[in-house]
C-alpha cells in the first residue's frame, strides 16, 4: 500500500538559504553556535522537516531518525526517546527554556513527551550526553530543547497570515487538523493555533493485523504574543494546552495480541487521561558593550494532570475490580540567564528555581461493590518538590582551541505529608517523608579546529539526578504487574561521561563520528522490599542506590552530495550498558540496563530539482535484534518476547511537488513490505504499510 501525503508549504528562497546554516543554542543558551562548531554531539531538527517532509506524528516520533536516538512506545500515545542508553526521567525536555520534567516523572519510558504538540514546534535541538551544568537534574542521557513558533515582523504595518493543515493516516484511521494564524502591527505580534487529533485502532503488519483498543483523542491550543522593545529586546507571553482522552496501555489488557511469545494482558481497561498547561512571560534582550551582553529571564506556571483508570478481571468479592488514580502538579518557576563577552571568554551565568506542588488521590471499587477511598494516589498527597540551581559557564578561544568549562550547584528538597495510603498505617511505609539532596556538577569540553573543514571534539561532563517523588513515595503497578513501594534514604544519581568526536564539512559532503563512555555511580534500581503489600502472593519492589555501572557506544553519520540534485546520507549508532542488579538469591551481579536500544542505522537518498519544485527520497531503517536484556526485561513478558526483541529492516519512500507558490504535494510510502515490528521495550507493534494524506495551506 502506498503512503500519500499532501502538504502545502510556503518557504521563500531566502528562508531556505538561511536554514542551510543550522544554529544550536541548547549547549550555550545565550551564545548561539553552528552545530559544526558545537563541542557536543548535537543535532537540529526543523519543524519544516517534521511537518512538510516526514509528517511526524508526535514529538518522540520527530526524534526517531536522529542518529543515536531510539523511540520506545508503550502505546500509540505514550512515547519516550532513549538517548545514549537512558530514557524517562534521565533525559531532560525543555520547551522555550522551561523544564517539562517534574517530580512525578516515572522511571523508564513514560508518556510526558507526547503532551507537547508537535505542530507547535519550530525546531528541536538535541545534545547527546549530560548537560547538568546548564540544565541541572535529569540531564544524564541527553537534553532536548523545543522552540515553539513565533509571529513574524516582516512589515511595519498590520499584516496577518494563516495556515490550515489536515492529516489522515490509514493504518490508524487517524484524522489530525491544525489551524494557525499569526501577524503583527507596529511592535506587537501574535501567533495562535489549535490542533485536534482523532487516533483510531492501529493496523499492524501482515500477520498481527488490527490491534483493538489502541486509539485515543487529543486537542491542543496555543497562543503567543510578542512585544518588541527596540531592535534587540522583546517581551514574550505564551500559553499552551494539551488534553488527551482515554490513552490506552493495551499491552496490559486482554485486547493485546501475542507477538513472538509475548504474554497477553489480563486487565479489561488500562488507560490514561492527560492534560498539560504552560503559561509564561519572558524577557529577552541584548546589550552589546553593557554590563551584560545578553539577558533572558522567565516566569512560568506549568500544570500537569493525570487520571489513571484500570478495570481488572477479578471475580473474588474482596479483590479490586477497578482502580482510579488522579494526580495534579502545579510547577511555578523562575529563571534568569546572563551572558558577557570578556577577554577571558564568553561567560554565561544564571539561576533557576522550580517548585512542584502535588495533589494526589485515588479510590478502588471492590468486586462486591464496596468503595475504598484512599488518602493518596500513585505518589504522596500534599507533597512538594523544590529544585534550585546556580551555574556559570565560560567559552574561551585560544588559537585553534575552543574551551568550554562550567560548574553548577544544585539543591533539591522533597516534603510529603501523606505517604501511607492507609490511615491505620502499613508496616514499612512512613506516614510522611522529607529529605534534601545537593550536588556540584562540572564539565570541560575542547574543540580543536584542525582545519577550516575539520573539527576535533572531546570532553568530560557530569550528570546528576535528584531522587523524585516517584522514587521516594511511589506506590504503583510497574512492568508486568509488579508493585513499587516508597523508598527512604536515597542519594542522587551521578554520572561521568567522556567522549571524543570528529566532524568534517565540505561543500559536497559532511560527516561526524563520536564515541563515549559513561561511568554510573549510585544508580537507583529496584530491589525486593520483602513485603507483599497488595496481597498478590509475591514480594513487592522498593528502590536503592546500590548500583554502579557503565554505558559506552558510538554515533556515526555522513551525507554526500553526488550532484547538484542528488544526495545520499547514512548513520549508525550503538550503545551498551550495565549496572549492578540484585538477583533473586540476594546476590548482586552486573546486568544490562533496562530496555536499552539496540544498534540502529539509517540509509537514505534524495533527488531534488528546485526549478521543477520536485523532490524524491527513499530511506532504509535497520534495527538489530536486542538480546542484551536486564532482569526486569526478562520478566516484562507483555512487552519483550522471550530471548529479546527481533530486529527488522524498513523501507520507505517520500516525494514532494510544488504545484503553486503556496502549495506542495508530497507522496510517501512507509513500511513498504508491511512488516510486523516494534521498537525494543514497546507495548505494541508499529503500523504496517500506512497511507497518510495531509493538506497544509498558507495564506
Amino acid at each position: 500500500m502506498m503512503t500519500l501525503i499532501f502538504s502545502l508549504l510556503v518557504q521563500d528562497q531566502e528562508k531556505k538559504e538561511q536554514d542551510k546554516k543550522e544554529v544550536i543554542v541548547t549547549s550555550s543558551p545565550l551564545h548561539a553556535q553552528d552545530v559544526f562548531d558545537t563541542p557536543y554531539s548535537a543535532d537540529v531538527v526543523r519543524g519544516d522537516d517534521l511537518q512538510g517532509r516526514r509528517l511526524s506524528r508526535t514529538v518522540p516520533d520527530a526524534l526517531k531518525e536522529v542518529p543515536g536516538i531510539s523511540v520506545q512506545k508503550t502505546s500509540s500515545g505514550h512515547g519516550s526517546p532513549f538517548i545514549r542508553g537512558f530514557t524517562g526521567f534521565r533525559n531532560v525536555l525543555l520547551v522555550d527554556g522551561i523544564r517539562i520534567n517534574n517530580s512525578i516523572f516515572r522511571e523508564g519510558p513514560n508518556q510526558y513527551w507526547n503532551t507537547v504538540d508537535e505542530f507547535l514546534i519550530d525546531r528541536l535541538e538535541i545534545v547527546r550526553g549530560p548537560s547538568s551544568v546548564l540544565y541541572g537534574s535529569d540531564s544524564i542521557g541527553g537534553s532536548v530543547m523545543a522552540f515553539t513558533k513565533e509571529p513574524t515582523f516582516e512589515k511595519k504595518e498590520f499584516h496577518v497570515h494563516g495556515r490550515g493543515f489536515y492529516r489522515f493516516a490509514s493504518a490508524e484511521d487517524s484524522h489530525s487538523t491544525r489551524e494557525e494564524t499569526w501577524g503583527s502591527a507596529d511592535e506587537w505580534g501574535w501567533f495562535a493555533g489549535f490542533t485536534y487529533r482523532d487516533f483510531n485502532d492501529v493496523s499492524g503488519g501482515s500477520k498481527i493485523g488490527e490491534m483493538p483498543r489502541t486509539g485515543y483523542d487529543e486537542w491542543d491550543a496555543d497562543v503567543k504574543v510578542v512585544r518588541r522593545i527596540g531592535e534587540k529586546s522583546k517581551l514574550v507571553f505564551a500559553y499552551q494546552h494539551t488534553s488527551q482522552d482515554d490513552v490506552p496501555r493495551t499491552h496490559r489488557t486482554f485486547f493485546s495480541k501475542e507477538w513472538h511469545g509475548t504474554a497477553v494482558g489480563k486487565d479489561a481497561v488500562h488507560e490514561f487521561d492527560q492534560e498539560r498547561d504552560l503559561v509564561y512571560a519572558q524577557y529577552q534582550a541584548q546589550f552589546p558593550g553593557g554590563f551584560v551582553d545578553a539577558l533572558k529571564t522567565s516566569v512560568s506556571l506549568h500544570r500537569v494532570t493525570e487520571s489513571f483508570n484500570r478495570v481488572t478481571t477479578e471475580t473474588s468479592g474482596t479483590k479490586t475490580l477497578a482502580e482510579v488514580r488522579d494526580v495534579e502538579v502545579y510547577s511555578p518557576a523562575v529563571w534568569l540567564q546572563a551572558g558577557k563577552e570578556t577577554s577571558l571568554g564568553y561567560f554565561t551565568g544564571g539561576f533557576e528555581l522550580y517548585h512542584d506542588i502535588v495533589n494526589s488521590s485515588g479510590h478502588d471499587w471492590l468486586v462486591n461493590g464496596t468503595l475504598r477511598s484512599l488518602t493518596r494516589g500513585d505518589v504522596a498527597d500534599d507533597a512538594t518538590f523544590t529544585l534550585f540551581g546556580l551555574y556559570l559557564q565560560d567559552e574561551l578561544t585560544l588559537g585553534k582551541f575552543d574551551l568550554t568549562a562550567g560548574i553548577r550547584f544544585s539543591l533539591a528538597s522533597v516534603d510529603a505529608d501523606v505517604v501511607d495510603p492507609d490511615p491505620a498505617g502499613n508496616p514499612g511505609i512512613p506516614d510522611s517523608f522529607s529529605d534534601t539532596y545537593s550536588a556540584v556538577t562540572g564539565a570541560f569540553r575542547v574543540l580543536y579546529h584542525l582545519t577550516e573543514n575539520w573539527n576535533l571534539i572531546g570532553g568530560w561532563g557530569m550528570g546528576f539526578r535528584a531522587p523524585s517523588l516517584d522514587d521516594t513515595t511511589g506506590i504503583k503497578l510497574v512492568q508486568s504487574g509488579d508493585l513499587d513501594l516508597p523508598a527512604e534514604g536515597l542519594d542522587p544519581e551521578r554520572t561521568h561521561t567522556f567522549d571524543l568526536g570528529i566532524r568534517a564539512r565540505y561543500d559536497k559532503w559532511e560527516a561526524g563520528a563520536f564515541a563515549f563512555y559513561t561511568i554510573i555511580d549510585d544508580f537507583v534500581r529496584r530491589v525486593s522490599s520483602g513485603t507483599d503489600f497488595n496481597g498478590d502472593g509475591k514480594s513487592d519492589n522498593t528502590k536503592d542506590n546500590f548500583a554502579d555501572g557503565w554505558v559506552y557506544g558510538f554515533e556515526l553519520y555522513g551525507r554526500y552530495r553526488i550532484t547538484e540534485h542528488v544526495s545520499v546520507w547514512g548513520d549508525v549508532a550503538y550503545v551498551k550498558g550495565e549496572a549492578d542488579a540484585l538477583l533473586a538469591d540476594g546476590s548482586t551481579s552486573s546486568e544490562p540496563l533496562d530496555k536499552v536500544n539496540p544498534m540502529t542505522a539509517h540509509l537514505g537518498a534524495r533527488f531534488e530539482k528546485k526549478e521543477w519544485g520536485l523532490w524524491i527520497e527513499g530511506i532504509v531503517t535497520m534495527v538489530r535484534h536486542q538480546e542484551h536484556l536486564s532482569p526486569a526485561d526478562k520478566t516484562d513478558t507483555q512487552r519483550i518476547p522471550p530471548g529479546g526483541t527481533p530486529g527488522f529492516t524498513l523501507l520507505g519512500l517520500r516525494a514532494g511537488y510544488r504545484f503553486c507558490p503556496n502549495a506542495v504535494a508530497t507522496l510517501s510510502v512507509e513500511n513498504l513490505t508491511n512488516k510486523d515490528y516494534r521498537f525494543h521495550g514497546s507495548g505494541q507493534n508499529e503500523p504496517g504499510t500506512n497511507a497518510i494524506v495531509g493538506i497544509d495551506v498558507h495564506f
